[in-house]
């Protein structure tokens, strides 16, 4: 919502008229384009105001629908620039309670340049969360495939900033070490080793990767970046210190737990920092002997 823009998601080709067209004109123009409101602009396509289904029917009522619209337009505008976001646009719908809203060239400019609605926002919205659905199966599909090739290690790389993609990784390990098996507390411990690793590479680095090496007795995860460091490690360990910027924390993240959860669910946990070269990670969980791990499998089945 944030990355979207208004310009991407509204409606160019906007039918408009000048002061001089009457009400009449733009009653037949709406009837037939099944419209409820239409703007009004000058030869510059600068806007001038705005008529509705509303102003039509007052006009009927008042006995100037043949008159022209330019005195009783609506001059009290709320627009949007093209350059800014959907969610900044969904926000004036939500405030204001308008069908429509009238695009213009930029926050200085009152030229018209299109029409956007609500339903325009979600239409984009539906497209592009299919697309991040599709891709997510992809990936999913691509890991499950590496996966039977590598069964003693996993490994993914990690871009910074791929929210559509984040919790894959941790994910798919969280499979694999089921169906190898592993006894559901243990995954879940693993699972969230790797998942707060993975969330921290995306969200503080410029990108790494997580490797999950899966042993008979251990799973060792792996988990380096390319930087920048950690400035005070020691801080860094304490439950609710974070680092995280304002869009880090708009976006739900950065409660400052990843690294504390990470240390409690392992039975040995190490971490590294340079500002030079990055960090790196390890965290081990060790794994029940081969009989205890077939009993408490058999007991669970039970």
């Amino acid at each position: 919502m944030y990355q979207i823009k208004v310009r991407e998601v509204m409606t160019a080709d906007v039918i408009t008229f000048s002061p001089k067209t009457t009400f009449r004109e733009i009653q037949l123009c709406l009837k037939k384009h099944r419209f409820s409101g239409t703007p009004i602009v000058d030869d510059d396509q600068t806007l001038m105001g705005m008529v509705s289904i509303d102003d039509i029917i007052t006009a009927f009522d008042a006995g100037h629908i043949d008159d022209p619209v330019g005195p009783y337009m609506t001059t009290d505008l709320v627009t949007v620039p093209q350059n800014h976001s959907a969610i900044a646009a969904s926000n004036l719908f939500n405030k204001h309670r308008y069908g429509r809203l009238p695009v213009v060239e930029g926050s200085s400019s009152n030229k018209l340049v299109g029409i956007v609605t609500f339903g325009d926002i979600l239409s984009h919205l539906l497209v592009i969360i299919n697309s991040i659905a599709e891709r997510v199966e992809e990936e999913e599909r691509l890991m499950a495939r590496d996966m039977e090739q590598q069964r003693g290690s996993l490994h993914f790389e990690l871009a910074p900033d791929k929210f559509d993609v984040a919790g894959v990784a941790s994910t798919m390990i969280k499979k694999r070490l089921k169906a190898c098996g592993i006894p559901s507390a243990l995954v879940r411990r693993v699972a969230v080793i790797c998942y707060e690793a993975e969330m921290n590479v995306i969200l503080h680095s410029l990108g790494g990767y997580i490797v999950a090496d899966i042993y008979d007795d251990r799973v060792l995860v792996r988990v380096t970046d390319e930087g920048p460091g950690i400035p005070d490690l020691e801080r860094a360990m304490e439950k609710g210190y974070t680092t995280a910027n304002e869009k880090i924390r708009a976006l739900g993240f950065g409660a400052g737990m990843g690294l504390a959860n990470i240390k409690e669910c392992s039975d040995e946990f190490s971490i590294r920092s340079s500002m030079d070269t990055g960090t790196e990670l390890e965290s081990v969980v060790y794994l029940p002997k081969s009989d205890e791990n077939a009993e408490t499998q058999e007991g669970a089945t039970a």
